[in-house]
């Protein structure tokens, strides 16, 4: 059942869509609620799914090579997840677990992709949004990373 267009307007990315590309746009979303421990996607696993983040908290854990993934970040409400969904080859990057009850909504990255390629303003706000929401993490992990480094 799609998402009702009005819900889109808590995304960031999606504010600046005419009322129109937000129901494209709700047309691919359906909502899901997952449960603490669940498994959104796994690192290295094809990439099928991009996950907004309505309510709750995910932590996104990325594989070094080692035994066991280390924990990068948590990311909340109003957060992407599953990025990588989106770009060639559609492959996973990182690992995201619920750490509480969330609520999402979830798109199938190639019906979201196909929208975007037909309607590049969609596909420019969705970009632009989850570019900016990457670098934010980037320099938080940076942030964070000097920080620790100096208490040593």
């Amino acid at each position: 059942m799609p998402t009702n267009p009005d819900r889109l307007t808590r995304y960031t990315c999606f504010r600046a869509l005419s009322e129109d590309q937000r129901q494209a746009v709700a047309q691919l979303a359906r909502e899901e609620c997952f449960y603490p421990g669940h498994t959104l996607f796994q690192d290295e696993k094809p990439g099928t799914q991009l996950y907004l983040l309505g309510a709750g908290e995910v932590e996104v854990l990325y594989n070094t090579g080692k035994k066991d993934p280390i924990y990068v970040d948590a990311v909340g409400e109003g957060e992407v997840l599953g990025c990588s969904s989106l770009i060639d080859p559609y492959v996973y990057s990182s690992t995201a677990r619920c750490l509480s009850e969330i609520e999402t909504l979830v798109f199938e990255s190639e019906d979201l992709r196909k929208l975007m390629e037909k309607d590049c303003q969609i596909g420019y706000s969705i970009q632009k949004h989850i570019i900016q929401m990457l670098l934010d993490r980037i320099l938080e992990l940076r942030f964070n990373h000097d920080t620790s480094l100096q208490k040593e």
